[in-house]
């Protein structure tokens, strides 16, 4: 590996306390064992490489080409409070143009749906772990400042053989590699706007509701920023329960809905029925066949019913933000594209109590 002697011992250090959490039978994730130990998941990973099966990935964007050709996998999208899973194969991917401001998308909506922000996938490794249950391969994605932006792992359904190759022609011997370094992150900051009224207005004439990306880039403010800037006709603030009551509700009726799940550089989209809330050791969990969805309630601060103006009339959304104002899911009802929304979902929003 390519580093400094300091840098050495720093990984070094860093992996003799990582396999102290192991010995001790700590329980949870890596990314749990990260926040014990003060550091972050991608630090964890690096400090494995050399040490154990853990091996850089040589052009993300090539890899994220190839995962097509593995058939059956998982795929998980996560932040701070809620785990998106699902079990499927992913379609031809569109990606735009290099640079920071490089979208992408695997569309299949009811199936594997991804929304990829190309900017924040900064490191990426492939990784082969031993445990209770055998051999488990994954390809894990990470921001410049060690946190996950995406997830795979292998199934029994995987194409094994086109993992391998993709393993053959992507990772780097760890003697060659050159090891992540990742920054800590700023404070967002959710300031409001210089002009709510402007906000407003401009809000009111968006006609899709992706105008809203640009709405918020424009007043240089957050999303958190501008739901608690404008109208309650726009947003209002509801119970945090919402989330479970709207699940459920929606269950009742066998609505489908969609459900985003974003880390900063991926959104990952569930479309499709589910058979409500399953609640399990504190967490809230939906249990479908393809798709699981696990989030913490106690990471929900805010919840808002937001509505934005399109061509087809009135788009209406549930929002869910931690206490730090990070967004950690949305939900929808489906709609077909440009089409009229579900005149039930509309009015399942319009009778959730306003906090003020």
């Amino acid at each position: 590996m390519n580093m400094t002697l300091a840098a050495q011992d720093e990984q070094a250090i860093l992996f003799t306390s990582l396999q102290q959490l192991r010995d001790s039978k700590t329980p949870g994730f890596m990314v749990d064992w990260a926040a014990l130990l003060e550091t972050t998941e991608g630090d964890l990973q690096a400090c494995r490489v050399g040490r154990e099966n853990v091996f850089p990935l040589k052009d993300i964007v090539a890899v994220l080409k190839a995962l097509p050709s593995l058939g059956r996998v998982l795929a998980l999208t996560r932040n701070q409070g809620v785990v998106n899973e699902y079990k499927g194969i992913y379609p031809e991917p569109k990606l735009g143009e290099a640079g920071p401001q490089a979208a992408g998308i695997f569309l299949d909506i009811g199936g594997l749906d991804l929304r990829i922000f190309m900017g924040h996938w900064h490191w990426a490794c492939a990784i082969e772990d031993e445990t209770p249950k055998g051999k488990r391969l994954s390809l894990q994605f990470f921001d410049k400042h060690g946190v996950a932006v995406h997830k795979v792992f292998s199934l029994e359904e995987t194409n094994l053989t086109a993992w391998q190759a993709l393993l053959d022609e992507q990772t780097v011997a760890a003697e060659d590699s050159v090891l992540p370094k990742f920054v800590t992150a700023e404070i967002e900051d959710h300031s409001a706007p210089s002009s709510a009224k402007q906000v407003a207005e401009e809000w009111r004439q968006m006609k899709d509701v992706h105008q809203f990306f640009s709405l918020i880039r424009r007043h240089r403010i957050t999303r958190f920023a501008a739901v608690q800037a404008v109208p309650d006709d726009l947003s209002r603030e509801v119970s945090i329960d919402a989330f479970q009551q709207l699940v459920d509700a929606t269950a009742v009726q066998k609505m489908e809905i969609m459900i985003f799940v974003g880390s900063r550089g991926c959104v990952q989209i569930y479309t499709g029925k589910t058979q409500g809330i399953k609640p399990m050791r504190g967490w809230l969990n939906i249990f479908e066949e393809n798709f699981t969805l696990h989030a913490n309630p106690e990471t929900f601060a805010h919840a808002y019913v937001t509505r934005k103006p399109q061509s087809s009339g009135w788009v209406t959304s549930l929002e869910v933000f931690d206490k730090s104002g990070t967004l950690l899911l949305q939900m929808y009802a489906r709609r077909e594209e440009n089409g009229p929304e579900q005149a039930a979902w509309t009015e399942l929003l319009a009778n959730l109590p306003s906090l003020k």
